[in-house]
């Protein structure tokens, strides 16, 4: 038997665990000894993977523990033995994985092997890490160390990769070296991120999630052509294993652990319009009034920075607002609510306003910021005193939400704004790349914090919106990890108004449907890119971007050019650009039924709005490599044009969904019609989206002439056009399958063949559309009913099944 030396720092008390085997033949009394304080140890560097390869018939080893002077004893606890999940020997773990894809670097088993993990360059043997079965085809691996430092372990693996978080570069992390740690880069990304995530998804069928909200390291055969490298500041290792093979069940089941979306409510899905900044009341107003006046639909106006009169103290500026109360009255009577922007630094030390028009009018210190520092309320630096940072308005101290009487402060300063008439806020920054050598309250490892913080301060701001907005009200973040992924509404960041495949409308497309892959459903960006250049405002790359926003979660008009959708034609004349995104605003708004239901999808299952090909197609080589389609929802499959071309190369999977017929997809625009497993060149005019729907589906949708999802008894308006009981079915083609559906209030629609059959409690007025057909002889429950020109009928649902059927 060897005698194996244990790093300090993995001796706690009772945990070190020898193999269940030897539990069995143990005595309950068997104790071990426990040091009373662990050594301090240094970072090793980092190495390479080690090129031994456990034997694969090598049996379970015993290691003897050896005791430390004065050290306490403690009686351990036999673990139960984990199906599944087993000690191959003292360095690899193995993990048999039902429906294991092959690669040409491993071993062709059903099993995965987790190996060699150290702590600070010390090796841990597998005798000291625990097994547990969280539920079926999920399972845990945890150890702990009295103090933080740097695990590391190996993956035996080969494949290819998706997750990580929001990523502008890439889908597919293989070969790649990706940190999980977020940070603001206003330039090109690369593989920098504001929304990381310590999750992935491998084609071998297996995902991975280290718990974690430290710093990570994850070398994806960057290093090694057999191995995935894996390094994490933390103290406790947690490390939880998806048995797929099927990514769909994976992530389900990742999300089910690490968080799903809390939808916000409707009047969150519709068109945001926003500035980067308003300089006065009549900017604001001219934002709600112009945007009805154009017929362009909305219902949330975002105030951005600054609009407080120091930052940040939550009081409308009179010296920028002649009148906020009359102008908040005014918003919310047009049928919109209002989001304001913060961040959660409190300033010192204002700089002088960059912006225009706001020379002498916001305040150098903040009038809370002597309260908050009085208190103790600031994260604090080495000394005990205020950590005070630089960010882009100047200097200032960052609440500290580990202490519970800061956040509690906190949440009562943002109060002031909920009472002024706020419906929700746009949480800006917390990146942690601006903490520097800091200590909080709880004590916790600076490591620990990088992106903890983002997920403390999104918290505590959904807090108040569950509580003193009874959960009317929308957060709109920019970071955020696990803890904080189903929150809200996400936003990516400041990016070029370009076609940059660096910085600009190509790198959001991937980097919305890679947070989708990593557990963050509701994702948008500024729409035409926030970071202005010499050709802004640029009428081609508006028009494709508004294309590509209609079909996301949120259409969101943001620049730091300031401009709107009457501004888009500013240099070229005409109005091109404007009809454009009145066309595709009006459509988003017309999907908001199909967008809510998938959002309430993502809610039950953690599926995205925003679906990569390679979700229901991971073995599939075509799908794999597609960064920039993407599935909308279950039924429509969108291709945005993402350079100065007219037409693109499209794929049209063969499968989508659960299930594993193969699809038949119809053109939106045209109705033609293509077997999937197909890679097309598609005709797409400028201000033509490809949007492909799969056939048989069935399209819910509201009348085109609503206006905003404020509800009348809100905004106690009912003169603009809001959600009422009009619904609409498109039905696009048909199936050789039956194809079932369910709408955002619970409808069930079940198309076979030529009937469709709808159930649900829910009374509506429905319109039925043939997308592609002229329905003759329709009946209604076996009646005949009359079909308008254009193939459509209408009729008065009461709640009860009905059948209708045509030919």
């Amino acid at each position: 038997m060897k005698k194996l030396q244990i790093h300090p720092s993995l001796v706690l008390a009772g945990l070190l665990l020898a193999p269940a085997s030897t539990w069995a033949q143990s005595q309950a009394s068997q104790t071990t000894t426990v040091p009373a304080k662990a050594a301090q140890t240094k970072k090793a560097p980092a190495k390479t993977a080690r090129s031994k390869t456990p034997d694969k018939a090598a049996p379970e080893q015993t290691d003897e523990v050896q005791a430390t002077p004065g050290a306490a004893t403690m009686t351990r606890v036999a673990e139960a033995p984990v199906a599944g999940l087993r000690r191959r020997d003292a360095d690899a773990v193995a993990v048999t994985i039902p429906g294991k894809q092959a690669s040409p670097n491993v071993d062709a088993t059903s099993e995965l092997l987790i190996h060699d993990f150290d702590f600070d360059g010390v090796p841990v043997p597998t005798t000291k890490l625990h097994f547990k079965e969280l539920s079926p085809g999920v399972l845990e691996i945890r150890s702990l160390a009295s103090q933080v430092g740097i695990w590391r372990f190996y993956v035996r693996d080969s494949a290819n990769y998706y997750g990580l978080g929001e990523h502008f570069d890439v889908l597919n992390h293989s070969h790649q070296i990706v940190k999980n740690l977020s940070q603001d880069n206003g330039g090109p990304k690369g593989s920098s991120t504001y929304k990381p995530m310590p999750f992935f998804m491998s084609t071998t069928g297996y995902g991975l999630w280290v718990d974690t909200t430290g710093e990570a390291t994850f070398d994806m055969n960057a290093t090694s052509k057999d191995d995935a490298i894996v390094d994490v500041a933390a103290g406790r290792l947690r490390i939880v294993l998806f048995l797929g093979p099927q990514f769909r069940t994976i992530l389900a089941n990742f999300t089910a652990l690490s968080g799903r979306a809390i939808v916000p409510p409707y009047w969150a899905f519709a068109p945001w319009k926003g500035r980067d900044f308003h300089q006065n009341d009549a900017q604001v107003l001219e934002d709600v009034d112009k945007m009805r006046a154009l017929g362009l639909p909305a219902s949330v106006i975002l105030i951005d920075s600054p609009w407080a009169s120091a930052y940040n103290n939550y009081k409308f500026n009179p010296k920028q607002f002649n009148d906020a109360p009359g102008m908040i009255k005014h918003l919310h009577e047009q049928g919109y609510k209002m989001v304001l922007w913060h961040t959660s630094w409190i300033n010192s030390k204002s700089d002088p306003p960059h912006e225009a028009g706001f020379e002498g009018k916001i305040a150098a210190m903040s009038d809370n910021y002597a309260e908050a520092a009085g208190n103790g309320y600031f994260v604090k630096n080495l000394k005990g005193e205020p950590y005070v940072g630089r960010w882009w308005k100047g200097e200032g101290s960052l609440i500290d939400f580990t202490k519970p009487a800061a956040k509690r402060w906190w949440q009562d300063q943002v109060r002031l704004a909920i009472a002024a008439g706020a419906d929700g806020f746009k949480d800006d920054d917390a990146e942690g790349n601006f903490i520097g050598d800091v200590s909080f309250a709880d004590g916790s490892d600076q490591r620990v914090m990088r992106n903890r913080y983002a997920v403390l301060y999104n918290n505590a701001m959904e807090e108040l919106i569950q509580k003193d907005l009874k959960g009317n009200g929308v957060l709109f973040a920019r970071s955020v990890t696990a803890g904080a992924n189903g929150i809200g509404m996400l936003w990516g960041g400041d990016n070029e108004a370009s076609f940059s495949p660096d910085n600009g409308l190509p790198t959001v497309v991937t980097a919305g449907i890679g947070a989708g892959l990593s557990g963050m459903p509701l994702w948008a960006t500024d729409l035409g890119g926030y970071e202005k250049t010499a050709s802004t405002p640029d009428v081609p790359l508006l028009m494709r971007w508004t294309e590509y926003s209609a079909f996301s979660p949120v259409m969101q008009v943001m620049s730091e050019a300031n401009i709107s959708p009457w501004d888009f034609d500013q240099k070229t004349g005409g109005t091109r650009a404007l009809d454009n995104y009145r066309k595709y605003s009006v459509l988003h708004m017309s999907l908001f039924p199909y967008r809510y239901a998938a959002a309430l999808e993502a809610q039950k299952t953690g599926m995205p709005l925003m679906r990569a090909l390679v979700l229901d197609n991971q073995n599939d080589a075509h799908a794999q490599s597609r960064k920039d389609e993407y599935l909308f929802g279950p039924d429509m499959l969108v291709a945005p044009v993402i350079d100065e071309g007219t037409s693109r190369v499209v794929y049209l999977p063969e499968h989508a969904g659960a299930e594993k017929a193969p699809i038949r997809w119809i053109q939106y625009w045209t109705g033609v019609a293509t077997n999937g497993g197909t890679t097309i060149v598609e005709q797409a005019p400028l201000d033509t989206i490809p949007v492909w729907i799969r056939a048989g589906a069935v399209i819910p949708k509201i009348p085109e002439d609503v206006m905003t999802l404020v509800p009348s008894s809100e905004s106690g308006n009912t003169s603009i056009k809001t959600l009422d009981d009009r619904r609409i079915f498109e039905i696009v083609g048909s199936s050789a399958e039956d194809v079932t559906e369910t709408d955002f209030e619970g409808r069930t629609l079940v198309h076979s063949g030529n009937k469709l059959t709808i159930s649900g409690e829910k009374k509506a007025h429905i319109t039925l559309r043939w997308k592609f057909a002229n329905a003759r002889g329709v009946t209604l429950e076996g009646a005949t009913i009359t079909a308008q020109n254009g193939g459509a009928v209408e009729f008065d649902y009461a709640g009860t099944p009905v059948t209708v059927a045509w030919r």
